[in-house]
Parts: C-alpha cells; sequence; structure tokens
C-alpha cells in the first residue's frame, strides 16, 4: 500500500519515491548513460586553451600542493574548487587535464542525480532527463571547464532530491544531508543565495502562514514537511545573510560593505561599520539558534553543526593540512583564521558591490538569446509542460515550473549575467522537459491498460510509473505487436527527416542567389510534401489519443539530434573559437602553441627550466601565463608602457623570451636586436555580441528583410560566423635569432 504525505502546499500526493521499485532496463539505462557521460567529459579533456578563470583558478590551486598559503577571495568565489582541485594535482599531477577533472566528475554526477527524483519524474522521465544532460551543449562544456558551475548545479539538484525525500519520510536524516549540502554550496560560489532565494520563496508560498502562526504563538507544532524544511533553510542561511544590511549602508551612514579596493578589500566593512556588522552577525546567530532550537532541537544541532563544520573546515584551509604536514610547514596561523570572517561577511558584500560595477552586464534578454540558442529543447519542452502541470495540479510539476520561471527571472535582472551562468538557468528546464517527455513516452508505448484509474479511452491519460513494467499495462514492442510497432517506429522517424529535411531546405532558400535550379532542390520540393501526407496518413493509423504524442516526439528527436551536434561542435571543435556564445572571452589556442615553442627553446638551449621569459603584463596578460609558465622559475612580469608603474624595455634585456603586448611594440624596439622578428598572436578573443540594442521596432524591422533571416538561421544551425568579426588583443612572441618558430605564419613585420 503506498503512503500519503501531505505535500507542500497541504495537498495529498502519492508516495511515489518509496513506492518505485527498479527494473531490469532502467538500471541498463542509467548505467549505459553514465559510462557515456564520463566518456564525453573526460575525452581529451586537456586540449582546449586553459580561460583567464580557469588559469586563476589552476595557479591557486597549485600553490595549495606547494604549501603555500590559501586565502578565500570572494572574486574568486569560494574554497572548494581550489581544495578539489589541489586534490585532483595530487593523485594525477599538475595539469590542464587534473584541472579540468573534479568539474568533468562533477558533470558525471548531475548526470546520476536524476535517480534520486525518479519516483517524481518517473522511470523514463528520469532516465530522459540523465540523457538531456548528457547531450546538453551548457553541461557537456560546462562540465569540462574549471569553474564553479557545474558543482552548483550537483549541489542544486542534490538539495532538490533531499527536500521532496523529507517531504515523503519526514526523516531527519534528509534534513542533515541538507545542511552537508548547503555547506558545500556556500564554500562554492556565491550563486548559493540566489538558489536559496527562490527555493525559500517556494516554502514561504507553501508554508508561510503556519510558520508565522507559530512565530507569533497561534499555533503548536508539528509542522508539515514543508514548513519544517523552511525552517532549516532559514536558520541555515540567516548568518551567511548577515551582510545583506549593507544594502542600507548610505541610509544608516556606514560603510558595511567597502567598494574601494584602495580604502580596504571590497566587500568589508571599514571604520565603524566594523562593529555594526560583528553585531549582526552575532545576532544572526543567536536568532537562527533560537528557531532552531525552538522548532526540534536535536534535528537542528546536528544540522547545524554539519553544516558548519563542512563550511568552516574550508574557509579556514583545513584540507590543506596535509600539504602542511608533507612539507613540514604546518602551523596554526597557516589555516587562515581570517577566512571565517570573509566568508560569513565579504562572500556577500563582494558581489552586492558588484552588482553595480556590473562587469558582465547584459540585456535583460540575454539568457532567452544564449538559452535559444544551445538549451532550445529543454526551454521549448518546458512551456507546455508548465501549462499542463498547473492544470493537473501536480505538485513537483508545479514546483519545477516556479522554479524554473522565478530563477529565470532573477538571473535575467542580476547585474553579472554571464554564459556560464547558463548552467544554473537552465538546470530546472531539464527537469521539466524530462519530466513530460517521459510521459509521453508512456503514451506511445502504453497500449491497453486494465487498472481503474487510468481511461484511455477518453483520452484522460495520466501515467503512473509505478505501474509501467508490471503486467496490468500491456507494453508496446516489435514482439507483441509487429504491425503497431512498425508504425510507431515509422510515424516518428518521418518527422524527423521531414524537420531535417526542412531546416537543410531553409537554409538554402534563405541564400541570396537562391532559385529553383538543380536536381538536389527539385528533389527536396518533391519529397516534402510526400513525407507530410505519409506521416499525416500515419497519424490516423495510430489512433486519435497517440498522434500529438508521436508527433511531438519526432520533433523532440529532431531537436535532441541538433542538440547532440551543437555539444559536440561547442565542445570538441569550437571549444576555445568564440564563435560560440558560450565560450565568451577566451584564451586563444596560439598561447598553448607558444608555450610548445618555448619548452623546445628550453631544451634546445639546454637551460630547461632556468630559461629567462619576460612576460608583459599589461591589462593583465600574465594571465594565463603564470600557469603556462609555472615550471620556468625565472619568468617575470613587468608592467610594460607609460601607465602607473611600468616602463619601457631596458637596452640590455636580461630575457631568451619575451612575450609583449601589440599595444606596447613601441616601447623598446632598439633593445630587440639580438631577437628575431615577432611572432603576432591573439592573447585573447571573443564574440562581438551583436545582439545588444535589440528592441521590438528593431526586431520588426529585420523581420521583413531576408538577410537577416539567413544569417540567423545559418548561426543557428552551422555557426557560420566570420572569424574576422571576432574581437580580440593581441602579443608578440620574440624567440632568439637562431631558433626556428613553429606552428604559425610569416612573422609580422
Amino acid at each position: 500500500m503506498v503512503k500519503s504525505q501531505p505535500a507542500p502546499g497541504g495537498k495529498k500526493y502519492n508516495d511515489t519515491q518509496q513506492g518505485l521499485s527498479w527494473s531490469r532496463w532502467e538500471i541498463t539505462g542509467y548505467v549505459v548513460l553514465i559510462l557515456i557521460a564520463l566518456l564525453l567529459r573526460l575525452w581529451d579533456l586537456g586540449g582546449q586553451a586553459i580561460h583567464h578563470d580557469e588559469s586563476l583558478h589552476a595557479v591557486y590551486s597549485w600553490y595549495i600542493t606547494e604549501s603555500r598559503e590559501y586565502v578565500h577571495n570572494p572574486m574568486m568565489h569560494g574554497p572548494f574548487l581550489f581544495f578539489v582541485t589541489a586534490f585532483s594535482y595530487s593523485i594525477f599531477g599538475v595539469s590542464d587535464f587534473a584541472t579540468r577533472l573534479p568539474e568533468a566528475l562533477f558533470g558525471v554526477f548531475l548526470v546520476a542525480l536524476p535517480i534520486l527524483l525518479r519516483g517524481y519524474l518517473g522511470r523514463a522521465g528520469g532516465l530522459i532527463t540523465s540523457l538531456l544532460l548528457v547531450a546538453s551543449p551548457t553541461m557537456l562544456y560546462f562540465s569540462r571547464f574549471a569553474r564553479n558551475d557545474i558543482f552548483m548545479a550537483v549541489w542544486s539538484l542534490a538539495l532538490i532530491a533531499m527536500m521532496w525525500r523529507y517531504f515523503d519520510s519526514r526523516k531527519a536524516r534528509y534534513l542533515i544531508f541538507s545542511a552537508i549540502i548547503l555547506g558545500f554550496a556556500y564554500s562554492t560560489k556565491e550563486t548559493t543565495f540566489m538558489f536559496v532565494a527562490v527555493l525559500g520563496s517556494y516554502l514561504l508560498l507553501c508554508s508561510g502562514r503556519e510558520v508565522l502562526s507559530w512565530a507569533l504563538g497561534i499555533r503548536q507544532l508539528p509542522f508539515s514537511p514543508s514548513g519544517s524544511y523552511m525552517i532549516l533553510l532559514g536558520t541555515l542561511t540567516l548568518p551567511f545573510l548577515a551582510a545583506a544590511i549593507s544594502l542600507f549602508q548610505g541610509f544608516l551612514g556606514l560603510t558595511l560593505a567597502n567598494a574601494d579596493p584602495e580604502v580596504s578589500p571590497v566587500g568589508l566593512p571599514v571604520g565603524t561599520g566594523v562593529y555594526v556588522a560583528f553585531m549582526v552577525v552575532a545576532a544572526s546567530f543567536l536568532i537562527a539558534a533560537f528557531v532552531g532550537l525552538k522548532w526540534n532541537p536535536l534535528v537542528w544541532m546536528a544540522s547545524f553543526g554539519a553544516a558548519m563544520f563542512v563550511w568552516g573546515s574550508l574557509h579556514i584551509s583545513l584540507p590543506a593540512l596535509p600539504y602542511m604536514l608533507f612539507n613540514d610547514q604546518v602551523n596554526l596561523i597557516g589555516l587562515n583564521f581570517n577566512g571565517v570572517g570573509s566568508g560569513i561577511w565579504q562572500s556577500l558584500g563582494y558581489w552586492i558591490q558588484q552588482h553595480e560595477v556590473c562587469r558582465g552586464c547584459q540585456p535583460w534578454y540575454y539568457y532567452l538569446v544564449v538559452g535559444f540558442n544551445y538549451e532550445f529543447l529543454p526551454m521549448i519542452v518546458s512551456f507546455p509542460a508548465i501549462v499542463i502541470y498547473l492544470i493537473r495540479k501536480d505538485p513537483f510539476g508545479c514546483f519545477l515550473g516556479y522554479w524554473a520561471v522565478v530563477n529565470f527571472i532573477a538571473y535575467s535582472f542580476a547585474g553579472e549575467k554571464m554564459p556560464w551562468l547558463l548552467v544554473e538557468v537552465s538546470l530546472p528546464f531539464f527537469l521539466l522537459a524530462g519530466k513530460l517527455l517521459g510521459e509521453i513516452s508512456y503514451s506511445i508505448l502504453v497500449v491497453s491498460v486494465q487498472t481503474s484509474d487510468v481511461d484511455l479511452e477518453s483520452g484522460r491519460y495520466t501515467p503512473d510509473p509505478r505501474f509501467f513494467g508490471q503486467k496490468s499495462y500491456g507494453v508496446l514492442s516489435l514482439k507483441d505487436n509487429l504491425f503497431g510497432g512498425i508504425v510507431t517506429i515509422s510515424t516518428i522517424f518521418l518527422t524527423v527527416i521531414f524537420l531535417v529535411l526542412t531546416s537543410i531546405g531553409l537554409i538554402q532558400f534563405l541564400e541570396p542567389d537562391f532559385q529553383f535550379e538543380g536536381l538536389f532542390k527539385k528533389g527536396l520540393i518533391l519529397a516534402l510534401p510526400v513525407l507530410l501526407l505519409a506521416i499525416l496518413y500515419l497519424t490516423v493509423i495510430v489512433g486519435p489519443y497517440r498522434r500529438i504524442p508521436l508527433i511531438s516526439m519526432g520533433l523532440v528527436l529532431a531537436m535532441f539530434s541538433l542538440s547532440l551536434f551543437g555539444a559536440f561542435r561547442l565542445s570538441y571543435i569550437n571549444s576555445d573559437v568564440p564563435v560560440e556564445m558560450l565560450v565568451y572571452t577566451q584564451t586563444s589556442a596560439d598561447i598553448p602553441n607558444i608555450k610548445k615553442n618555448i619548452d623546445r627553446l628550453a631544451e634546445a638551449s639546454g637551460k630547461g627550466n632556468d630559461l629567462k621569459i619576460l612576460v608583459d603584463s599589461t591589462d593583465g596578460y600574465s594571465w594565463p601565463w603564470a600557469w603556462y609558465l609555472r615550471d620556468y622559475e625565472t619568468a617575470s612580469y613587468p608592467c610594460i608602457g607609460n601607465g602607473e608603474g611600468c616602463s619601457t624595455l631596458g637596452k640590455q634585456i636580461d630575457a631568451d623570451v619575451i612575450l609583449l603586448a601589440y599595444r606596447n611594440q613601441s616601447f623598446g624596439p632598439d633593445s630587440l636586436h639580438r631577437f628575431q622578428d615577432p611572432i603576432r598572436y591573439k592573447h585573447r578573443w571573443w564574440f562581438p555580441e551583436s545582439y545588444r540594442g535589440l528592441t521590438l521596432k528593431t526586431m520588426y524591422a529585420s523581420a521583413k528583410e531576408k538577410d537577416p533571416w539567413r544569417r540567423i538561421v545559418r548561426y543557428f544551425i552551422l555557426r557560420d560566423f566570420p572569424l574576422s568579426r571576432l574581437g580580440s588583443v593581441d602579443s608578440l612572441a620574440y624567440f632568439p635569432n637562431n631558433f626556428e618558430v613553429t606552428g604559425f605564419s610569416e612573422p609580422v613585420e
């Protein structure tokens, strides 16, 4: 007998999570998907050039293995990334591959996590969600990129799973697991605040009244599961939220989150603000403890202790102790107890100040542009899914819809918009799409029902995943129903072919010199109506209640094919070429080529790691060279030019290789006579962001012209974008006269 528990809104729903058994095909499906995900995320993992941000993360992680002190800096987010990367170096050695390995493995974990939600997504829904995550361009690319975002996707999805499992079972272990996940999340990235705000607002809508009544003494315990979870989430978050008072620092006349780096680190309090900040943090802890202990003393203490142990250990650099012990450098001062203060206050204070700076300033529709370029499948399928689950009042479906919509709005109006944030923006859409597509797949496969709660004849079909695979359902297969199986597969297959040929025809039609000439074009014009008639005929055969599911699945498979092609193109072909919007500002592949020549010179000259390399540090040019040249102990990074703190190259340059910003070539040509003509290379390059400035008026004007449509379609399907339009900053590489540089065209004059 399946239990029934209160849903977040006070309604009842089936405890499918506890009553859903495993089947052989389901286990096989997950194993295959996880192995494919592992292969895709590890293949040529160190192949692309190290991005500017990746090089920062890599160098400071390497410092940990060298027993150098780690200092928490919210500009590079939380300490988790640095310690997990240092651990990767300890096992696999220091390399580009090891730098990205933690993210790749977490990308595999993300693919496996729908297992924890299979009771809510359905058997097929869970598998399809994992499949969508395996083939997602965004999830694949950022699983092969040394940033925090794929970690956050894992923490977010794991927390959702723990929350809904607690709703079902009311077992305290899911609250403690949630606390541990929150401890890791707050130690990973400050977007945790946005995720918790979205989750908290949902819980507030569900249980705010009962919690408020309890706080006012009107209502007694126990709470509903959602009310209890709201208490846990709120009390664990309150201390980390203390710095939010800095939003009102102008009104208070205090500096609670400093904005001027010349005064003190950005985000920290200054002057009297230090004492106020201390009191606010202390009050936050006291309020959290008072509410938590009044709610459930044992559970709250265990949960709070678990979260703080994880968070505190990482922020005081406790994982660095083994490296210190190995090098006989262990000391308590090296544990960086200042990380507690910076983690509690500066993490949020820094990003409150960065909201106004708007370093990644983009138009409000930014995630619509990049989202529909890469994650069009889950986003398009999610639109009808939200409507269906609202009408059906499906508790988990409604939650996913709320998460998707509110999360998308929040990120769209945040000051910082970056391509890697699409990982967190798009995550709920994968679950919505997977859940709906799982139900569509049931409606295609199931042809006879012997249970009274499902009526196929009326067309009111709501599949219950608990019964799938049991004898109460007749499952369509080639063995049991050869004709029906052939019709079903043919309908889906012909729909996919029709859409593929339509796309090819559209590309041809939009060409400026298009004419109805040639065998291919004439054959295409003939094939499309024939295919359409065949599809219409087959949909008549399959019956009225399976037409829409079959056509929908054909559409989805066509989109999936395009998405999979886009994922391969992004991660293995254009991974460091910014014709892709997700690549953003990227280190050029020229830099690894320069590094190969430096290594050749070091070996040929016999100087090895003592080769002297001078790198112009203008405008941050020292990154990613600080990573690539980490083994060259005599590498130096002076600022060249006429800026403050900069100078010209001296007449006697003590360097074997010079890497000079292209704009600074006039600051020392007389002293470069012993070097051959320089190699000009791209240091960083970026997508030109031609989508900025869109308005309804400009969109309407463009829609009437053929050429804008041609550019959009060719970019969307083929990523047809001229490299000449990409922005870049260039550098010059000077090698000795007697050395042959390989891998480049003729030197510049």
